[in-house]
């Protein structure tokens, strides 16, 4: 798999939301940049910096080593992109969704047309959940209604074969 700017930023995005892909772009190509210089590039405050860059960090995507300032006596991170990371993760997202999906699919197949909403959608139960609270919706105490399912399975179903698709490219 090739890895684009457009996979990259989409991982980025999943795992620590749109305001790392900035960050990402600043220090794709570098080496060991200092905490200080991304939050000023990418014009974001030190705290939501070191917030997204440690999500990063949990996930292996950027890694980074803490020197100490002589200075001012204080520790400073320096970061580094780990894009050998990026394909791997990748690839373990997809397959985890792939797994969770399929896992709903079973559900969904098994207990068709035994799943029951209320108007309001607060709530979506199955049979037993639904016997349980009386076909009352347990947030808003309106009635529950039965709902076709099928719409759902068909989504499910799309959803896998686009990421089953995407994983032989």
């Amino acid at each position: 798999m090739v890895l684009t700017n457009k996979k990259i930023h989409g991982l980025v995005s999943e795992i620590a939301g749109d305001s790392a892909i900035p960050i990402i772009e600043y220090i794709k190509d570098k080496k060991n940049v200092s905490e200080f210089i991304i939050a000023d590039k990418v014009r974001l405050d030190m705290q939501t910096t070191r917030n997204i860059l440690y999500t990063l960090n949990s996930y292996n995507v950027a890694t980074y080593i803490r020197r100490k300032d002589r200075k001012k006596g204080w520790y400073i991170s320096y970061w580094t992109f780990n894009k050998k990371r990026v394909h791997d993760l990748m690839h373990t997202m997809r397959r985890d969704k792939i797994i969770k999906l399929s896992e709903q699919l079973k559900r969904e197949e098994a207990n068709a047309g035994n799943f029951f909403i209320c108007k309001s959608a607060c709530a979506r139960l199955d049979f037993d959940q639904a016997t349980e609270f009386g076909f009352k919706c347990p947030e808003c105490g309106h009635l529950l209604n039965q709902q076709d399912n099928s719409k759902t399975i068909e989504n499910i179903k799309n959803k896998l074969k686009d990421l089953e698709a995407a994983n032989h490219c």
